[in-house]
């Protein structure tokens, strides 16, 4: 009995909690609300705290008993940060001293606060997300609550409301404290779990860590742990180590506390540091929260950004939810208890369950169990259901992109990782599943970590279009283990066969009567006893047993039965019933038609439901149907709900999202029958041309005239389509009409006459632009060039039925061409501004395009006008990059870009849309090679000696490998590893993450063969070609006078030879990517294309005289290209010849050149082409790529058009233009300079040449214009560094109709000594200001006279000190090219300004009136943004970094504008200077940085280009990266600047004036115009543009090759894209 206080006493000493006061200082039980902000304030956050071990909600927070030490209820609510916070405390009995046994454990302590939470009426009703600060153990029952909101499908809204936990010395592995405390309450008082729960290593804490684990990314999180020791008087111990009191997670923020482990959570005042810490942790997450108001638009533009770029339109959540309503209550319960679900559910092997059943057998719905099943659990779940006939859920590319879409929906690294892909603008077939399973799936979301967590569910793959294509192209095959797939079908023997090829991957279960007999029982009853026909349970349960013998376990037939019991009132009715229904399904759907023709009335209402319903392409709505039915009938359904299942007699039905579906495939299988002898037939080809005429008759006649687009006039300015707010109910059907009325045209006959009169009507009017801009308007062009396939697949079948003259023939060709050029062409301008279709796009396409000639050329009247453009059509060629220096000799194309290498060894990556250079790589010598990975994350370059491997994204080298021998084939593995084949007869295959490589030769394993059955040869190789499928990679060897031979590469396994006889060399071999065309394409040098196949080894096709340098299969396996020694560039079809043997089609051919081409390559989606020859490169977009699979020819047969090799519109041979443009202040003409040496005037008027004012010589190139107007004179330079000065006789004209030009004299011809980089005349014209890269010269005119000389330090030297001349100094590391402009204010003074220093000079003698030290614009570097060398994510900063620019400068009225460039890969920033800070008699002493203002062009939300120039009296005109001219209203700031005090000489106090700069500018008004096209580009990328402010408005001049481009009233049409500037 003396054993007790001693007990007690030692308690007491090694107290880690409180002492246990009174009931009211310990603190309330169970949740309490401390302060809640007064109405009508609103709630930004709840804090909750919860206390630890021996706690309470009060005592735990107070640093003594009294009301002002609880600081939560006491400080907080009055401090203004925490205004707006609702602050509660939970209470619960942890007391381990309390004498008395417990059987409480942390899970229940959580399970409590989870109901307090959510019963809590406050916070149940409030949006407002939740912080939990915790003490000690009160983190552990906060992780555990957690845990269990977001495992139980009843808290997910509470759950996602959670968004940040604070650890005040949370023992989140335990404490070694913990197990003394256990001891001694398991001695004196009895056992408390909760206790032993904090013991290190328990059980309790090793499930929460465990778990807590895999959902902790989703919250904020902060730990603070203690740095003293409690100080009892026998133990002196910190409590919670740091390692235990940290996660050591990625999102959590570790913080050290000056205290001891009671002492974290009191504080004395509010100015205690450890509060502070605490406090301003607090005030952080509560920032963190305040971006969540625009929470639900911003996931809803994510969302609306995915579905957009994955083609997806929601996910198939409705299909699930129609299921769901069949399935009865209480039904399938049985599959989740089977060995096969529990495995496959439970992570062990194998991966893939797939369950095989007869149709009507229950197997949707039971998919729809498993989605229930998988989805309470922690785990992401995405479905599928594949419904034949059907537009979006027919094919297997539909299936993976709603994966993808509903992946990225639950799981934030797959939606990052989609949106990435988004914003790189990657380019490949989305309709492609090959492309989509590597592009999307294998090469990115599979490479995730959260990819164990996902399940997928996908149901009746039977009736996927090109199910085989799951195993051929093996799919499945690299389906990773980590995914785990259920998936339903009937039991096909091609899906059988598929099925065993994966071997122990797959678990087959098949679907049997006996497992769904219970089921269907259970659906029988419930039924019968809701028709409420049958007295009792006995009646009910003898029927029951009635319809399941004659049921054969099939639902269907069951469902169909207990519909038509709803008409039978009496026993023998229902006996009747079962009687007469057919068991056979052909027999059931027969005798439903026969009832529905029995009612007159119905039959015409029912057929056209019935019509609509089978034919459309993806399942009505109600709305969309009533007006459908409404277009066919003239009659106007009401209640539809109701009457489509009346009318139609069950055949269709209305789901509860108000979509019409047909009762199941076979019905509508059944319908299509045309040898049914019923009036509700539905005859396919004849009912699509049917649908088809209605569809054009309501875009033309109802939906685009009700949907016009609207003008905004403001100002005078016309301006751009805007989106109607809200749509009339005959708008209903628009969207379905617009995207699918080619659909039906494409699957209709082609002999009907009426509908090709609709369709012409529909192309001759300006429906067809209102249908572009809605296309466009969606975000998916692929719209477009669909219904472009859709037309030219029908008029291959509608010819045969013409006269070769029949103008709709022309009329529909053009337009198919136009359609597929303008979705190509104008891609970016469309989906930037889609209403530019009307009154813009036109304008800038070829004068003898169909959508020129009718709406541009042959259109109204516009007020803007483009001049100048050479009378064409559409070119194949899309654009040409010309490389001045070095040749083409490498080429690769990934999905965002694409990249050229050269002699020179320089490597140019441009982006595959814009075809902007972004980026420029050097590679040490000239580039043989060049490959992307399969993620476009690297770039491999190889050269004679070095193999290096780029980061693409940011051009930083990664590894250079020296290289020993020829390298003859690469290829990348995975994305990590690089595979080579070299001469030797090696095979090194290198790891990139590690740098790891191994090195195997085939020759050894040669030399090891004693039978000497391989006979490989010893002499190198002189081609060879790499396949990759998964883990199946291949490569073959080709040499001269022997076979290829082909290798499994990483078993370096001989698999065959392949031989065609009288091989004297081979030039190019390529596999077919696609694993179902086992296809090797070889070139040999005697101009033979042979295709082998690489299963058998046979030759299977040869043609002769191809002569192919090149070649390239495209992505999806479909076409091979080649570009021959000739100059031809020649596309080919892989199919199969009358034998069944691989052939090649030839679909296109064009003499591209006369040159060689050196290398050609598809594109990734495979609609471009790109090659290289000589010094260029050209994008071609030929048609012939725009292809549909013929799946209609059993319709009509096809006219076939054989192809030919077209000759390629030739570039003129005309000079091109080599200087900037010139253009008179009023406007006469335009002058610039070209590469034969000559000074040109162009009309202004129409661009057109006016004549060779006068020429510098042959063989030179004319790189400067200047012009002194007020004395006619024309200054201009070239590459040898001639000046010439010429006058004018007279002015100039301005058209080419008006006087001839006026005669030259030369006034001035003299050398400048290096090459000229720049000229300037001033205002008099009687000075010009030479300007090379470190002289300039000031010359007097006409004389030449030299009156000055300026140099600047180059590499720290100062050249050129001789009399009359002056250094300017380079305040930079390197030399940089000075810059002169004329002062923006006073006429006599011209501005240098080298390296962000200005110094101001006289016109007239060239002196200096600044300082020695001149004005000191800025420092030498600017801090800018770079993108981080691997993926910029959402998550990631740009890294700073500071930049030496190239700045140009634009004079406005009273300011100077700078533009500072970087590289193609960094925006230019731009500053505006006033007037007064280039006068040096103000200009204040010391760096003038301050008086510049930044243009913040994030409120743009464009990424610029250039400036093109300034007009009026500060209005900006800049163009961006999509070439769309832009204007920018620069405004003063509305605060004026503050007056400064100082002291007078005598001492006292004054008031200075306000300084003389002028108010900054700032953006206050910026739109978008009119757009310049790629090819005006320079091969270096710039446009070389002018601006005229004439009496008619403002003109642009651009030139372009040998041409001058005008565009007239081109700022007549504007769209505002953003007022003021936000977040300056």
């Amino acid at each position: 009995m003396t054993r007790q206080p001693a007990l007690d006493r030692m308690s007491h000493r090694l107290l880690i909690p409180e002492s246990i006061p009174d009931d009211d200082a310990h603190g309330a039980l169970g949740l309490t609300t401390l302060h809640s902000p007064p109405p009508p304030g609103t709630v930004a956050a709840e804090i909750v705290f919860i206390h630890g071990l021996g706690g309470g909600s009060r005592k735990t927070w107070s640093y003594s008993p009294s009301p002002d030490h609880y600081w939560p209820q006491a400080w907080l609510p009055n401090d203004l940060d925490f205004a707006h916070t609702r602050i509660h405390s939970f209470g619960y009995k942890s007391d381990w001293a309390e004498r008395q046994r417990s059987l409480l454990t942390i899970r229940d302590f959580a399970e409590s606060l989870v109901g307090e939470l959510k019963n809590n009426p406050n916070i149940r009703q409030s949006s407002a997300r939740i912080i939990f600060v915790c003490h000690s153990m009160g983190g552990c029952v906060a992780k555990k609550a957690y845990i269990l909101a977001r495992q139980d499908p009843s808290c997910k809204h509470l759950a996602d409301k959670i968004h940040s936990m604070f650890f005040l010395g949370t023992p989140h592995r335990g404490s070694d404290l913990a197990a003394i405390l256990k001891t001694i309450s398991v001695i004196a008082w009895g056992s408390k779990p909760f206790v032993s729960d904090l013991v290190p290593e328990s059980s309790a804490l090793w499930d929460i860590n465990d778990t807590f684990r895999h959902y902790a990314s989703d919250l904020s999180l902060w730990s603070f742990y203690e740095t003293l020791p409690i100080k009892p008087k026998v133990l002196n111990k910190i409590v919670v180590e740091r390692y235990s009191a940290t996660l050591g997670y990625p999102n959590e923020e570790i913080v050290a506390i000056n205290a001891d482990h009671r002492q974290l959570c009191k504080f004395d005042t509010p100015s205690d540091p450890n509060y502070k810490t605490l406090r301003n942790a607090l005030h952080t997450a509560l920032d963190l929260l305040r971006p969540s108001a625009k929470d639900n638009s911003d996931e809803e533009n994510i969302h609306r950004n995915l579905g957009s770029f994955l083609d997806v339109v929601g996910t198939p959540e409705d299909e699930l939810d129609v299921l769901h309503l069949l399935r009865e209550p209480g039904s399938c319960q049985w599959f989740p208890k089977t060995d096969c679900f529990l495995s496959w559910k439970g992570d062990a092997s194998p991966g893939i369950l797939w369950l095989t059943g007869r149709p009507g057998s229950g197997k949707s719905v039971l998919s729809s169990h498993v989605v229930e099943q998988v989805r309470s659990s922690d785990t992401f779940c995405s479905y599928f259901f594949f419904r034949q006939m059907e537009a979006r859920k027919s094919t297997l590319s539909d299936c993976l992109r709603s994966l993808a879409f509903q992946m990225a929906l639950q799981d934030g690294q797959v939606a990052e990782k989609l949106l990435q892909l988004r914003g790189e603008s990657l380019s490949w077939d989305m309709s492609n599943e090959l492309s989509l399973w590597k592009r999307l799936f294998v090469d990115r979301v599979f490479k995730l970590p959260s990819t164990s967590r996902h399940f997928w569910i996908i149901d009746a793959i039977d009736e996927c279009a090109n199910f085989n294509a799951l195993f051929t192209k093996r799919i499945l095959a690299t389906l990773p283990e980590g995914i785990r797939l259920f998936a339903t079908s009937r039991p096909l023997e091609q899906i059988l066969r598929g099925l065993l090829s994966l071997n122990s991957r797959v678990k087959l279960q098949s679907l049997t009567e006996a497992d769904t007999l219970g089921d269907m029982h259970l659906f029988v009853t419930a039924k019968l006893r809701e028709l409420d026909r049958l007295e009792n349970e006995e009646r009910i349960g003898a029927m029951c047993d009635k319809i399941l013998d004659k049921s054969s376990g099939s639902f269907l037939w069951v469902r169909l039965v207990l519909q038509e019991f709803e008409s039978a009132w009496t026993s023998e009715a229902m006996d009747s019933v079962l009687n007469e229904v057919p068991i056979d399904l052909q027999d059931m759907y027969r005798r439903m038609l026969q009832l529905m023709e029995s009612d007159r009335r119905r039959v015409k209402l029912a057929r056209s439901i019935l019509t609509w319903t089978v034919l459309a392409c993806r399942p009505l709505t109600v709305d969309e149907l009533r007006i459908a039915v409404k277009l066919d009938v003239n009659e106007t359904l009401q209640n539809m709900s109701k009457a489509i299942p009346s009318l139609c007699h069950q055949l269709a039905f209305v789901d509860k999202t108000d979509r019409v579906h047909i009762l199941y495939e076979t019905a509508r299988e059944f319908l299509l029958d045309e040898s049914l002898n019923s009036e509700f037939v539905v005859y396919g080809s004849e009912k699509h041309v049917h649908v088809g005429c209605l569809l054009l008759r309501y875009l033309i006649n109802t939906a685009f005239r009700l949907h016009a687009p609207l003008r905004r006039q403001s100002s005078g300015i016309r301006g751009f389509a805007k989106p109607v707010s809200g749509l009339s109910p005959e708008l209903l059907l628009l969207d379905y009409a617009a995207c699918f009325f080619s659909e039906h045209i494409y699957r209709g006959t082609s002999k009907d006459d009426t509908l090709m009169a609709e369709l012409c009507t529909f192309l001759k009017g300006k429906t067809i632009l209102s249908w572009i801009e809605h296309a466009a308007k969606n975000g998916n062009l692929g719209d477009i060039t669909r219904a472009a396939t859709n037309l030219r697949g029908y008029m291959g079948r509608r010819t045969k039925y013409l006269a070769p003259t029949d103008p709709s023939i022309h009329l529909i060709d053009c337009w198919v061409i136009d359609l597929i050029r303008l979705a190509a062409k104008f891609r970016s301008q469309l989906l930037a501004c889609p209403s530019s279709i009307h009154h813009i796009i036109p304008l800038f396409c070829p004068s003898e395009s169909i959508i020129a000639i009718t709406f541009a050329n042959g259109g109204r009247p516009s007020s803007m006008a483009v001049k100048g453009i050479p009378p064409a059509t559409w070119d194949d060629c899309l654009t040409r990059i010309d490389f001045e220096r070095g040749q083409a000799t490498a080429l690769s194309h990934d999905a965002r870009s694409f990249a050229v290498g050269l002699s020179t060894g320089q490597i140019s990556l441009f982006d595959s849309h814009s075809v902007q250079c972004v980026a420029n790589i050097a590679h040490p010598e000239r580039v043989r090679m060049l490959g992307f990975s399969q993620d476009g994350e690297y770039l491999a370059s190889s050269g004679a000696s070095t193999l290096a491997i780029w980061q693409s994204r940011s051009g930083e080298q990664r590894y250079s490998l020296p290289l020993q021998c020829k390298l003859t084939a690469f290829a990348f593995l995975n994305g990590d590893e690089l595979l080579c084949v070299f001469a030797s007869g090696e095979l090194t295959k290198w790891r990139l993450d590690s740098g790891e490589h191994e090195t195997i030769s085939w020759r050894d394993i040669c030399d090891k063969d004693i039978t000497g059955t391989l006979d490989v040869p010893q002499q190198p190789p002189s081609s060879a070609a790499i396949f990759t499928a998964g883990e199946m990679v291949l490569f073959a060897a080709g040499y001269r006078n022997r076979p290829i031979f082909v290798w499994n590469a990483l078993e370096l396994e001989l698999l065959g030879q392949c031989e065609a006889y009288g091989n004297n060399g081979i030039d190019d071999m390529a596999f077919n990517p696609n694993p179902e065309i086992t296809a090797l394409a070889v070139s040999y040098s005697d101009g033979r294309l042979c295709l082998f196949d690489y299963a058998t080894m046979a030759l299977t096709f040869t043609r002769s005289s191809v002569y192919a340098n090149s070649l390239s299969c495209s992505s999806d396996g479909r076409s091979l290209v080649t570009g021959s020694s000739k100059g031809i560039i020649e596309v080919f079809e892989f199919d199969h010849d009358s034998t069944g043997n691989m052939a090649l089609v030839p679909i296109y051919g064009i003499q591209a050149s006369d040159d060689s081409i050196r290398n050609v390559v598809f594109s990734t989606d495979g609609l471009r082409l790109v090659d290289i020859h000589d010094r260029q490169c050209r994008i071609w977009t030929p048609a012939a790529l725009m292809r549909k699979d013929n799946e209609l020819a059993c319709i009509s047969d096809i006219v076939p058009n054989p192809p030919t090799i077209v000759g390629m519109l030739e570039d003129s041979e005309a000079p091109e233009i080599t200087s900037a443009l010139a253009v008179f202040p009023l406007g006469d003409c335009v002058i610039t300079g070209n590469s034969n040496g000559e000074v040109l005037a162009f009309s202004v008027v129409d661009g057109k040449e006016l004549g060779v004012l006068y020429r510098h010589g042959r063989g030179v190139s004319v790189v400067s214009v200047a012009l002194g107007e007020s004395r006619k004179l024309v200054v201009s330079a070239d590459d040898s560094s001639r000046v010439l000065v010429v006058e004018l006789a007279m002015a100039l004209p301005s058209s080419s109709t008006s006087h001839k030009l006026p005669a030259a004299h030369v006034v001035l011809d003299r050398r400048f000594g290096i090459a000229v980089a720049s000229l300037l005349v001033n205002p008099s014209a009687d000075r010009v200001l030479v300007s090379g890269r470190n002289v300039h010269e000031l010359w007097d005119l006409p004389s030449g006279r030299m009156l000055g000389s300026i140099s600047h330090v180059v590499g720290g030297m100062v050249s050129g000190g001789a009399s009359g001349h002056a250094a300017l100094p380079n305040m930079g590391d390197t030399a940089t090219r000075a810059t002169a402009f004329q002062h923006p204010t006073n006429e006599a003074w011209v501005v240098l300004i080298s390296s962000y220093a200005a110094r101001i000079f006289t016109w007239s003698d060239f002196e200096e009136l600044t300082t020695a030290n001149s004005i000191l614009l800025r420092e030498t570097s600017v801090t800018i943004d770079t993108p981080t060398p691997m993926r910029l994510t959402s998550n990631t900063a740009p890294r700073k970094s500071t930049a030496m620019g190239n700045s140009s400068y634009y004079v406005g009225q009273d300011f100077v504008l700078e533009v500072i460039r970087f590289s193609p890969s960094v925006a230019p920033r731009l500053y505006t200077w006033p007037a007064s800070t280039f006068d040096p008699a103000t200009a204040l002493p010391g760096c003038q940085e301050s008086l510049s203002t930044e243009i913040n062009l994030d409120f743009v939300d464009v990424e610029i280009l250039d400036v093109l120039g300034i007009i009026g009296q500060s209005t900006v005109i800049f163009i961006d990266v999509n070439l769309w001219v832009y204007s920018m209203e620069l405004r003063p700031s509305p605060e004026a600047p503050p007056a400064r005090t100082g002291f007078s000489s005598k001492g006292k106090m004054k008031e200075e004036k306000p300084e003389t700069t002028a108010q900054p500018l700032l953006p206050a008004l910026t739109r978008r115009h009119f757009f310049a096209l790629s090819e005006w580009r320079t091969s270096s990328g710039e446009l070389r543009s002018a601006i005229a402010q004439r009496a008619g408005g403002t003109d642009f001049f651009f030139g372009s090759k040998h041409y001058i481009v005008v565009i007239q009233g081109g700022l007549e049409f504007s769209e505002i894209v953003a007022i003021g500037e936000r977040n300056m």
